[in-house]
């Protein structure tokens, strides 16, 4: 009876880790593919593929992520109904074995429909970068006064660089470029918006450098809110991500600039090289015969040239 207990234990184990998995589509040109992992949110609502909700949309499908008032999970390290926190995002599956380092290039587009609402002064944050034990260094969040911004946590006084205005927020797909150099000192941090440079920071992107991605609606200080609104719920947000992928060469990315080339020749094209002939004569001293042979020969060649004269006169 206990052996079956706890297989049955194991077996639900798996099954809501098998449930967190999302299979997501990847762009057959994206080298660094992610496998992704539902993070502390299990609800029926937060996460679904459906079509494109914009006036204009396309004909793919995109993902719809959804968090509503009391969404909030936990697991053996996590508890964000204890922290202030509610969340419904994808996280990469895995964190990386070793340090990332060298250049990586990101790309995903994310749309803000009409009716969502900013709840400062608790946060929203859409896409984040986090190492290990959970800390984030880089994200993508609404600000207080409605701006999309950019918020750097990688040193001990955090900075903010705005990136979309509140009234061009709303209603229309955006498009953002990552180029990153992973590095604990001399890194960078450039991002594109709908193909216009916004960001272009120098200096420390990571500390251990064992970096994840994860995207969604993760709201944080929610104590904050409260504290502010005591009778006001929490809205329900939406938002809605297409495209995420990254790439190693960052080719057709905003900003992207090819190597430059240099003129080669082929094997049959070689340039022949010649090298000058060295005649070198052994440093010695003539002998009485050589001197005398040469004097004779001068005066030989002495007698030639008078001759020649004579005959042109």
């Amino acid at each position: 009876m206990l052996v079956t207990s706890k297989l049955v234990a194991v077996m639900v184990t798996v099954n809501s880790f098998l449930a967190g998995l999302v299979a997501l589509p990847v762009r057959a040109d994206s080298h660094l593919p992610f496998d992704w992992v539902r993070n502390l949110n299990s609800t029926a609502w937060g996460y679904s593929q459906v079509e494109d909700p914009s006036e204009y949309g396309s004909n793919r499908l995109v993902e719809r992520f959804e968090l509503r008032m009391g969404d909030c999970g936990k697991n053996e390290t996590e508890n964000d109904c204890k922290s202030n926190q509610e969340r419904i995002e994808l996280v990469e599956l895995e964190r990386p074995a070793v340090a990332l380092s060298g250049e990586i290039w990101y790309r995903w587009k994310v749309y803000f429909p009409e009716d969502y609402k900013n709840i400062y002064p608790a946060k929203t944050h859409h896409t984040r970068f986090i190492e290990k034990g959970d800390k984030v260094i880089w994200s993508f969040a609404i600000g207080s006064t409605g701006v999309f911004w950019l918020g750097s946590h990688v040193s001990d006084e955090d900075t903010y660089y705005p990136l979309i205005d509140e009234e061009e927020l709303l209603s229309q797909w955006h498009e953002l470029s990552v180029h990153a150099k992973w590095a604990s000192d001399s890194g960078f941090f450039k991002i594109w918006v709908n193909n216009v440079q916004k960001v272009d920071y120098k200096g420390t992107t990571c500390r251990d450098c064992r970096l994840r991605l994860s995207y969604g609606i993760v709201r944080t200080g929610l104590d904050q809110f409260h504290k502010s609104y005591p009778e006001n719920d929490l809205p329900t947000q939406v938002i809605y991500y297409t495209g995420l992928e990254r790439s190693a060469t960052g080719i057709d990315y905003p900003g992207y600039v090819p190597p430059q080339t240099t003129n080669t020749t082929t094997a049959s094209e070689q340039p022949q090289t010649f090298k000058p002939v060295l005649i070198i004569e052994p440093n010695r001293k003539k002998t009485l015969k050589e001197i005398t042979q040469g004097a004779d020969q001068l005066e030989l060649d002495k007698g030639a040239a008078e001759i020649l004269d004579s005959d042109r006169d």
